[in-house]
Protein backbone atom coordinates (compact mmCIF):
# COMPACT_ATOMS: atom_id res chain seq x y z
CA UNK A 1 0.00 0.00 0.00
CA UNK A 2 1.78 3.63 -1.16
CA UNK A 3 2.68 5.94 1.71
CA UNK A 4 -0.08 8.75 1.48
CA UNK A 5 2.33 11.37 3.32
CA UNK A 6 4.60 11.56 0.47
CA UNK A 7 3.32 12.96 -2.52
CA UNK A 8 4.88 12.53 -6.19
CA UNK A 9 4.21 15.72 -6.53
CA UNK A 10 5.91 16.83 -3.14
CA UNK A 11 9.12 14.74 -4.17
CA UNK A 12 9.35 16.37 -7.68
CA UNK A 13 9.46 20.08 -5.85
CA UNK A 14 12.29 18.67 -3.52
CA UNK A 15 14.52 17.13 -6.56
CA UNK A 16 13.56 20.61 -9.02
CA UNK A 17 14.42 22.97 -6.62
CA UNK A 18 18.30 21.86 -5.97
CA UNK A 19 18.97 22.66 -9.41
CA UNK A 20 18.94 25.77 -11.81
CA UNK A 21 16.67 25.49 -14.44
CA UNK A 22 18.34 26.35 -18.13
CA UNK A 23 14.57 26.96 -19.87
CA UNK A 24 13.76 29.52 -22.49
CA UNK A 25 10.58 30.86 -21.96
CA UNK A 26 8.29 32.38 -24.43
CA UNK A 27 9.24 35.63 -22.81
CA UNK A 28 12.92 35.00 -23.77
CA UNK A 29 11.54 35.03 -27.30
CA UNK A 30 11.47 38.08 -29.82
CA UNK A 31 8.18 38.29 -31.35
CA UNK A 32 6.82 41.97 -32.41
CA UNK A 33 7.91 42.40 -35.81
CA UNK A 34 8.77 46.33 -35.11
CA UNK A 35 11.59 44.73 -33.07
CA UNK A 36 12.75 42.22 -35.22
CA UNK A 37 12.84 44.92 -37.93
CA UNK A 38 14.57 47.24 -35.50
CA UNK A 39 16.80 44.49 -34.84
CA UNK A 40 17.39 43.84 -38.19
CA UNK A 41 17.98 47.31 -39.28
CA UNK A 42 20.25 48.70 -36.79
CA UNK A 43 21.81 45.43 -34.96
CA UNK A 44 25.62 44.35 -35.52
CA UNK A 45 26.00 41.84 -37.73
CA UNK A 46 28.07 38.41 -38.78
CA UNK A 47 28.00 35.28 -40.18
CA UNK A 48 30.22 32.34 -38.71
CA UNK A 49 29.69 28.93 -41.31
CA UNK A 50 26.39 28.53 -42.26
CA UNK A 51 24.53 30.69 -39.69
CA UNK A 52 24.42 34.53 -39.20
CA UNK A 53 24.18 36.27 -36.40
CA UNK A 54 22.65 39.58 -35.36
CA UNK A 55 22.32 41.93 -32.35
CA UNK A 56 21.62 44.79 -31.01
CA UNK A 57 22.55 46.38 -27.47
CA UNK A 58 20.55 48.66 -25.49
CA UNK A 59 19.83 49.55 -21.55
CA UNK A 60 16.91 48.00 -19.63
CA UNK A 61 14.28 50.34 -19.43
CA UNK A 62 13.57 48.38 -16.26
CA UNK A 63 15.14 47.57 -13.66
CA UNK A 64 16.78 44.08 -14.90
CA UNK A 65 17.99 43.32 -18.00
CA UNK A 66 17.87 40.48 -19.93
CA UNK A 67 18.18 38.58 -23.44
CA UNK A 68 15.42 38.03 -26.29
CA UNK A 69 16.05 35.70 -29.15
CA UNK A 70 14.78 35.24 -32.61
CA UNK A 71 15.72 32.64 -34.96
CA UNK A 72 14.72 31.71 -38.46
CA UNK A 73 15.57 29.36 -41.12
CA UNK A 74 13.98 30.42 -44.30
CA UNK A 75 12.14 28.97 -46.66
CA UNK A 76 14.97 30.40 -49.20
CA UNK A 77 17.02 27.67 -48.17
CA UNK A 78 14.97 24.82 -46.50
CA UNK A 79 11.98 24.53 -48.65
CA UNK A 80 10.21 21.85 -46.81
CA UNK A 81 8.15 22.73 -42.71
CA UNK A 82 9.33 19.88 -41.37
CA UNK A 83 12.83 20.74 -42.02
CA UNK A 84 12.74 24.18 -40.94
CA UNK A 85 11.31 23.66 -38.17
CA UNK A 86 13.65 20.59 -37.13
CA UNK A 87 16.61 23.41 -37.86
CA UNK A 88 15.02 25.59 -35.60
CA UNK A 89 14.22 23.29 -32.89
CA UNK A 90 17.91 22.57 -32.91
CA UNK A 91 18.91 25.90 -32.80
CA UNK A 92 16.71 27.28 -29.99
CA UNK A 93 17.87 24.07 -27.67
CA UNK A 94 21.60 25.18 -28.89
CA UNK A 95 20.90 28.36 -27.46
CA UNK A 96 19.02 27.43 -24.39
CA UNK A 97 21.54 25.16 -23.23
CA UNK A 98 24.44 27.62 -23.94
CA UNK A 99 22.51 31.32 -23.01
CA UNK A 100 22.96 31.17 -19.11
CA UNK A 101 26.19 33.29 -18.90
CA UNK A 102 25.29 36.27 -21.38
CA UNK A 103 21.72 36.16 -19.20
CA UNK A 104 23.59 36.38 -16.07
CA UNK A 105 25.54 39.14 -17.22
CA UNK A 106 23.20 41.20 -18.91
CA UNK A 107 21.35 41.13 -15.19
CA UNK A 108 23.88 42.30 -13.39
CA UNK A 109 24.84 45.15 -15.59
CA UNK A 110 20.99 46.07 -16.27
CA UNK A 111 21.71 45.83 -20.27
CA UNK A 112 19.08 44.23 -23.10
CA UNK A 113 20.65 42.18 -25.67
CA UNK A 114 18.43 41.26 -28.92
CA UNK A 115 19.90 38.16 -30.69
CA UNK A 116 18.39 36.73 -34.25
CA UNK A 117 20.11 33.40 -35.84
CA UNK A 118 19.25 33.03 -39.28
CA UNK A 119 20.05 29.62 -41.06
CA UNK A 120 21.41 30.06 -44.13
CA UNK A 121 22.75 26.66 -46.30
CA UNK A 122 20.09 23.98 -47.76
CA UNK A 123 22.31 21.19 -46.04
CA UNK A 124 20.17 19.93 -42.84
CA UNK A 125 23.12 20.03 -39.88
CA UNK A 126 23.77 17.89 -37.14
CA UNK A 127 22.94 19.03 -33.74
CA UNK A 128 26.31 19.29 -32.56
CA UNK A 129 27.86 21.32 -35.61
CA UNK A 130 24.64 23.55 -35.20
CA UNK A 131 25.45 23.97 -31.54
CA UNK A 132 28.90 24.28 -31.94
CA UNK A 133 28.46 27.38 -34.06
CA UNK A 134 25.68 28.80 -31.59
CA UNK A 135 28.21 28.51 -28.62
CA UNK A 136 31.01 30.40 -31.30
CA UNK A 137 28.13 33.09 -31.63
CA UNK A 138 27.24 34.04 -28.03
CA UNK A 139 30.75 34.10 -26.83
CA UNK A 140 31.49 36.69 -29.48
CA UNK A 141 28.64 38.73 -29.15
CA UNK A 142 29.52 38.44 -25.25
CA UNK A 143 32.92 39.73 -25.98
CA UNK A 144 32.16 42.38 -27.79
CA UNK A 145 28.87 43.35 -25.22
CA UNK A 146 31.82 43.27 -22.57
CA UNK A 147 34.52 45.17 -24.17
CA UNK A 148 32.05 47.98 -24.73
CA UNK A 149 31.31 48.54 -20.69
Amino acid sequence: MPDTETSPVAVNEEICSDFSRQTLKRSLMLKHKTDIENLFRKGRKANLEYIRHTYIKFSASSSQGGVRIFVSAPKKYLRHAVDRNLIKRRMREAVRKNLSDLRKYCAENNICIDIAFVYQTNIINDYSDIERIIVLSLRKIFSEVYEKI
